[in-house]
């Protein structure tokens, strides 16, 4: 195969993958109070406003979540991350203070390229820019810690000025979950 063809057939490929996204976005009922983004991450994370829901929540608590982000892929926004995006805007929808939604999330494994600057991501994958920066720094921004493992840093040969500013380093994603976890935090598995 020549390199012509290679680019040709590459292209063909991420726009289909495009068109089908699309077509998925489209083909989705549209639900009452449904909202595709924000209040507070505007690039992603749908919610649907729950009117007058009969589980309480106590006065004051605070949410103080942890997930795991082991997955990714390169060729669009990681929906691990997504669903961060998700947890924060439907409690801010829902008039929970901002101050009482902590989230963080410990990356390790195949998650590790969300957290690549463009040039780093470039780097590996073709000149391309990394799909999920925006939505990376829009969580960093509201407050999520994003931690990446050390080992898988290491293992994978991320130097650190690779990395989005606001991304912090490990030893490990152990690591990282055992002092989360000594925190308060919960550790959401989806």
């Amino acid at each position: 195969m020549t390199a012509s063809t290679s680019r040709t057939l590459g292209a063909l490929l991420s726009l289909s993958v495009l068109l089908l996204s699309a077509t998925a976005r489209a083909q989705r009922p549209n639900v009452p109070g449904m909202q595709p983004s924000g209040p507070v991450i505007n690039s992603t994370g749908f919610s649907i406003k729950v009117e007058n829901p009969t589980f309480a929540i106590p006065a004051g608590h605070v949410f103080k979540v942890l997930w795991e982000i082991n997955q990714g892929d390169t060729m669009s926004v990681n929906q691990q991350l997504s669903t961060i995006a998700r947890f924060i805007n439907l409690h801010a929808r829902h008039d929970i203070p901002a101050s009482q939604v902590q989230t963080a999330a410990v990356v390790h494994g195949g998650g590790w390229t969300a957290l690549l600057s463009d040039s780093a991501y470039g780097a590996r994958y073709g000149g391309k820019v990394n799909p999920s920066k925006q939505l990376v720094q829009e969580l960093l921004a509201s407050g999520t810690q994003l931690v990446l493992c050390g080992q898988t840093a290491g293992s994978r040969g991320i130097k650190r000025e690779e990395l989005l500013p606001g991304v912090t380093v490990a030893i490990s994603a152990m690591t990282a979950f055992n002092v989360f976890q000594s925190q308060g935090y919960l550790f959401n598995p989806w």
